[in-house]
């Protein structure tokens, strides 16, 4: 499973790039989503809602009730990803998370590890830059977890 994290400041597009790659992924396999939730309950609306309408086939919400992945909880980004994973995801596009170290697309000039690309502006994104972050995205390793070593 290839994975990427979409990360940067407050309203600087994290969700609308999440959606466009997403629609753009679901053409070469199956896409999931995982999004960084600390401060909000789970719910099946709002940004969680708009992964789902991107086409992502898995959404997992990382918030202060742990994630959910239908009625099932798990408490880590590592536990969302392997269950991602464990749902035969080919993709997955993790939205926050810039303290972890996956592989990071950045928004809003922010430094964080592990970025691999910077992203100028906010949404609306041009059709080339969401096929050149999913190019990008193809070539990272797949994901493994820690644990694994």
């Amino acid at each position: 499973m290839k994975v990427v994290s979409v990360v940067g400041p407050k309203k600087s597009g994290k969700t609308s790039l999440v959606e466009a790659m997403v629609r753009s992924l679901k053409g070469r396999g199956r896409v999931g989503t995982v999004k960084s939730m600390p401060d909000h309950e789970i719910e099946d609306r709002g940004d969680t809602r708009r992964h789902f309408d991107a086409g992502a086939e898995v959404v997992l919400g990382v918030g202060k009730d742990g994630v959910t992945l239908s009625v099932s909880r798990v408490g880590s980004l590592d536990s969302a990803l392997k269950a991602l994973e464990g749902s035969g995801v080919d993709y997955a596009v993790v939205e926050g998370f810039k303290r972890s170290m996956l592989p990071k697309i950045v928004l809003g000039g922010i430094d964080v590890p592990n970025s691999i690309r910077m992203v100028d502006g906010g949404p609306p994104f041009d059709e080339r830059l969401i096929e050149e972050l999913v190019d990008l995205l193809m070539t990272l390793p797949d994901y493994r977890s820690p644990g694994l070593g």
